[in-house]
């Protein structure tokens, strides 16, 4: 829950709130999502159930999908990434893995799947899909996916499953990305479509024809943008932290970002990117994890009472 005084924005973390059946572990918690009803949708990669769901009060509800194995052979993943809920209910899932999007029921059942399974489009020819990262719907039942790891595009499908167009190309100018992790739609505001641009630090944001309209800069690695009943948008950045930004852009508050903490006693006390963009730490690394600090954040959700869910891989 976030609540703000008159030392700004706060957060109060609730330990053991999920209630998972007993062995059931959170293994790499790729994405989370909730509905209309504050139900909440963890994407997992564990081995029993990859969709989680709970009541708003963290009670287990449901859980289905297997990981692990081609479709022909019963599995439902390879490598679930990303998850959202429709207007209707419906659970859309994206998979880097098997290179596909999927819509289906609460329940698990498929209803749709786009993309070809186990067969990738090539490496940034704006063609869906390659290791596609998530996906959204607008009001008109559209679909925007967010084609990321190795098709630096938005796609756009109509309700039943036909691309209709695309945008994007691999760069760092206005409408190009590098690595597109997550796609949000403001359906308060017109349909405007907001995207995390990972290694442009930066959320870039489109009317619902893609054309360019803005970006937000100050943020470390965006893997994903919300919108929360405050109006404000929250970003979970996998540089071990989360944003809260005002509808302007305007950087409100960050939290968590001591998930690693440096050891000053050695000459390095910063977090310098190679040219590949790996880190390269100097000294001593402490890793302390706990409550209220982040690993790497991957996917976030707000509910319609301000609580945020933050997925960890």
């Amino acid at each position: 829950m976030v609540t703000f005084g008159s030392e700004g924005y706060k957060f109060e973390v609730v330990e053991g709130f999920f209630k998972r059946p007993r062995g059931w572990p959170f293994v790499e918690a790729a994405d989370v999502a909730v509905d209309k009803d504050d139900n909440v949708y963890v994407l997992n990669r564990g081995p029993y159930a990859a969709v989680m769901i709970f009541d708003k009060d963290g009670d287990y509800l449901d859980g289905w999908g297997r990981i692990g194995g081609r479709p022909e052979t019963g599995f439902d993943f390879q490598v679930p990434h990303g998850i959202s809920v429709g207007p209707d209910g419906s659970v859309y899932t994206s998979d880097t893995g098997d290179h596909t999007v999927r819509r289906w029921t609460k329940e698990g059942k498929l209803l749709l799947t786009m993309g070809d399974p186990m067969k990738s489009a090539p490496v940034q020819s704006g063609h869906p899909f390659n290791r596609p990262t998530h996906l959204t719907v607008a009001t008109n039942g559209d679909f925007y996916a967010s084609d990321g790891y190795g098709n630096s595009h938005i796609h756009c499908f109509d309700p039943y499953g036909q691309l209709k167009f695309s945008w994007g190309g691999h760069g760092s100018g206005p409408g190009q990305f590098d690595t597109i992790h997550s796609v949000f739609i403001d359906t308060e505001d017109g349909d405007k479509v907001y995207a995390a641009d990972r290694y442009n630090n930066r959320v870039q944001f489109f009317t619902p024809n893609g054309d360019f309209l803005g970006e937000w800069t100050d943020l470390n690695l965006a893997n994903a943008v919300r919108k929360g009943p405050d109006g404000n948008f929250y970003v979970a950045e996998l540089d071990h932290s989360v944003s809260v930004l005002s509808p302007q852009g305007e950087v409100l508050t960050r939290w968590g970002r001591t998930g690693v903490e440096l050891d000053d006693s050695d000459t390095g006390s910063g977090l310098p990117t190679s040219p590949s963009r790996n880190p390269m730490i100097k000294g001593k690394v402490k890793h302390e994890p706990g409550p209220g600090l982040f690993g790497a954040p991957h996917g976030i959700a707000v509910d319609s009472q301000g609580s945020f869910y933050v997925a960890e891989v």
